[in-house]
């Protein structure tokens, strides 16, 4: 009830009373007197206004203490407001200049917020993290020890903690508390497992990899992340392509070649199961199905890795002639053969059949006239051939496209270089992801018929990575 409506009502009984007053046939009956005792006696209006107003005012007097205190309490809650308001709306400019890389203004908003609001968790927090970037670890450590103490059951903290221990070379401790995290709080423990499992990748502790790896899957089935899952589906494949690997060092070639069936079977676009069953039917004295797995592989995928090693095998057995004919044979059966021709001519060359090589290199050369691993080739045949002249003039053109130093191979998942093909990125861990670089010979790579390829995430690797590029070969 507001002040004003008290006194309305108070003003409304004077007016009743005073008309009452002046009706006569009231005023005469409202002064006859009112006996409350044998002495005492009151006009009768007396009565009447003190036993009203007894009976109103208490509960008015009540509902108008009550609308006050109401009243200065929401005052008092929107001051409040304001002030909180106020609050994380710095809060929020101090997120946007850590976000923006200007730790300096983040660092200086959050330590005046911590003035006013020294135990706000988020602030702790995010101060801890902005001082750690600064390269300020041991004041980002105290921060978070702050912050543990007023929040000890915060997993977040105990993850920055491990962070900041890292940073100041304290690896142990950030060991320990992480064993911490995985022992009292084993339904948070989801980033120490990932983080033990890569460092198990890293490392090519494949067994102990996949224990974490299943309590990975484990939890997530528990949380009914489904979409967490299919990310760590990946993982999976990259481990069971792992353990078939490690049973064809133990020399069982047979128990790998199945496993590696079965990851084609799940994914006929995995090079390097397909690679390696080729390799576990040599071993197997398979040479024929070999050679088809390597076929089909290319087929599927139209990746140069397979022809390179139909190309070694052939060479290595002494079958230069079925190489050419395995070429000959994929070239017949496909729309786009350029890079079958490529590699046709490039054998020619390393079988030092020069005319051949140079008829199938000059048939395609308008359109590999951009590469310059093309008149790199060129060049090597024409001086083999002892064209002084037109080796020079390749050479030139080699160089006026960019250059080459050679067949380089690229990660699709993290762009490392490196010289020689594998199975695995060594820099991020990735499978399927090592591919022939053709950005340096300026071709696209559906030109040369190579599809897009799924990658297998490792430790450190984008979850999507774009198209295969492989290059010269």
């Amino acid at each position: 009830m507001q002040l004003r409506t008290y006194l309305g009502i108070l003003l409304g009984v004077l007016v009743v009373v005073y008309v009452s007053f002046l009706t006569p046939l009231n005023f005469d009956l409202l002064v006859q007197p009112f006996q409350l005792s044998s002495e005492l006696s009151v006009p009768l209006y007396a009565a009447l206004l003190a036993a009203f107003l007894a009976g109103l005012l208490p509960p008015v007097t009540v509902l108008l203490v009550s609308s006050l205190k109401q009243d200065l309490s929401q005052r008092r809650q929107r001051r409040l407001s304001r002030e909180v308001e106020s609050l994380d709306h710095r809060f929020r400019r101090a997120t946007d200049f850590h976000l923006d890389g200007q730790l300096g203004k983040a660092a200086t908003l959050l330590d005046g917020l911590l003035t006013e609001r020294p135990e706000h968790f988020a602030t702790l927090l995010r101060l801890g993290q902005v001082l750690r970037q600064q390269g300020k670890t041991d004041e980002a450590l105290e921060v978070h020890r702050r912050a543990s103490v007023l929040y000890p059951r915060s997993v977040a903290l105990l993850h920055q903690l491990t962070e900041d221990y890292d940073a100041t070379g304290e690896e142990q401790v950030a060991d320990e508390i992480r064993n911490r995290i995985l022992r009292d709080f084993p339904d948070h423990g989801l980033e120490v497992q990932r983080r033990r499992r890569d460092l198990a990748m890293a490392g090519e502790q494949w067994s102990e990899a996949v224990q974490w790896h299943e309590k990975i899957g484990a939890l997530l089935k528990e949380t009914g992340d489904t979409a967490g899952l299919e990310r760590e589906r990946s993982v999976a494949q990259g481990l069971t392509y792992q353990r078939g690997m490690a049973l064809l060092e133990k020399d069982r070639p047979a128990e790998a070649a199945a496993i590696f069936r079965e990851l084609l079977e799940q994914e006929p676009r995995f090079i390097p199961a397909g690679i390696m069953l080729g390799e576990a039917e040599i071993l197997q004295d398979n040479d024929e199905a070999a050679l088809d797995e390597w076929r089909r592989g290319f087929t599927q995928t139209g990746s140069p890795v397979f022809l390179q090693r139909i190309e070694d095998h052939h060479i290595e057995a002494e079958e230069p002639a079925r190489a050419i004919e395995t070429l000959r044979s994929l070239i017949s059966q496909t729309d786009n053969d350029l890079l079958l021709r490529f590699f046709l001519g490039r054998l020619y060359y390393r079988l030092e059949m020069h005319d051949e090589a140079l008829k199938v290199l000059e048939g395609i050369g308008e359109r590999l006239d951009l590469s310059p691993t093309y008149h790199f080739l060129l060049g090597r045949i024409r001086q083999r051939r002892n064209d002084q002249r037109g080796a020079m003039a390749r050479y030139l053109e080699c160089l006026k496209r960019l250059g080459i130093s050679g067949a380089t191979f690229t990660c699709r998942s993290c762009s490392t270089r490196t010289p020689e093909w594998n199975d695995r990125c060594v820099q991020c861990g990735s499978w399927n992801s090592i591919a022939l670089d053709i950005q340096d010979e300026q071709i696209k790579a559906e030109e040369l018929g190579v599809v897009n390829l799924p990658v297998w995430g490792g430790y450190g690797s984008r979850e999507e990575a774009p198209a295969e590029t492989p290059g010269e070969g």
